[in-house]
């Protein structure tokens, strides 16, 4: 199984429009120029998100004969997309909608501050959740090794079907091949809830306390990836802790005593042992820990099958996996930095 990457260097990431489709999630993220963009209410218009979330009554329709009988839902509201007519999300009579402009209002104090700008915005779920990139205005190598650029994203996330408030999230991405590197670091948060208010002086506090916390996780995610970059490993070294990255089940009591479970496990393996030992942005990095856990981001984001549903494209769901936190990546990291390939 080959894993298909793309390949950039740091003059890629300095051009202003180039990120998102690069990336394989195609509608998902929309291009915003930052010349152009530089307050979110810019940055809204520039996506497509200016449209708001408004509040109908709902009914159930039940068949009566030839008639249709049409009954009131009580203490429930359906939130309908004031563009499309689409409804995004059915809450309860108490939930009021946080629209996009004021969700991503206490981000212009970011922006002003002049350590980040907006790179694109976009929605997944046929506007049931909005989302806007944006970039810190810092350059990351691990390592001090050429080839290993990070970009330094945050996230923003606001929800209209009453399953998520707005949240940030550190993205970072190794440039070389777009792999999401949203990892687990001991002494760093990488996820937060943004605070919802209109007063000046609170914004600007939560925006010192967004830009505090990325920086903190950015300067974590240096000494990290430094460490393993320094980290030798050899082929056996890696096949143990490929093994236990991807422990094969017990036997089933079936007819096919777990074969098919097993197969699959060997899939996994495989597709990641290919990675690390083909893909052409490891070869500088292969034979250390920070080469095991690109191969393993690069099989999570690029191979590891994507399930398309009624309410969200494949792209969506590219984008949606990259940037929140994935159980194969953070057990990668927990064996390479506590010596559990051993």
């Amino acid at each position: 199984m080959q894993t298909e990457q793309p390949t950039f260097r740091l003059d890629d990431a300095r051009a202003p429009l180039w990120f998102g489709g690069d990336a394989g999630w195609g509608d998902a993220v929309r291009t915003v120029d930052p010349s152009t963009a530089q307050n979110a209410e810019a940055m809204i218009a520039a996506a497509g998100l200016g449209w708001t979330v408004e509040q109908h009554a709902l009914e159930a329709v039940l068949a009566n004969g030839g008639d249709a009988l049409r009954l009131p839902v009580p203490k429930h509201v359906a939130n309908v997309r004031s563009d499309t007519r689409a409804v995004v999300g059915v809450v309860g009579e108490a939930y009021e909608p946080l629209q996009n402009r004021a969700a991503f209002a206490f981000c212009d104090a970011i922006t002003d501050s002049g350590r980040a700008h907006w790179i694109g915005a976009g929605e997944t779920r046929g506007g049931a959740r909005v989302h806007a990139l944006m970039r810190l205005d810092r350059e990351i190598r691990i390592g001090g090794a050429e080839g290993e650029e990070v970009l330094p994203l945050l996230c923003f996330r606001n929800g209209h079907d009453g399953g998520l408030a707005v949240t940030v999230s550190v993205a970072p991405f190794r440039l070389a091949c777009l792999n999401g590197m949203l990892i687990p670091l001991p002494d760093a948060q990488r996820t937060w809830k943004a605070r919802h208010t209109a007063r000046v002086e609170a914004r600007l506090a939560d925006a010192r306390r967004t830009l505090g916390i990325a920086w903190r996780y950015y300067d974590e995610l240096e000494e990290v990836g430094a460490r393993l970059l320094a980290q030798r490993i050899g082929e056996g070294e890696f096949e143990r802790f490929l093994a236990r990255l991807v422990p094969l089940p017990e036997p089933r009591p079936d007819e096919t005593n777990g074969g098919r479970a097993v197969r699959n496990a060997e899939r996994v393996r495989e597709a990641i042992r290919t990675a690390y030992r083909t893909t052409p942005d490891l070869t500088d990095i292969r034979g250390t820990g920070w080469g095991a856990l690109q191969a393993v981001t690069a099989y999570v984001d690029y191979t590891q099958p994507t399930r398309r549903t009624t309410n969200r494209t494949t792209a969506e769901a590219r984008f949606e996996r990259a940037t929140e936190p994935a159980p194969l990546k953070d057990r990668a990291l927990e064996l390479l930095t506590q010596g559990g390939q051993q």
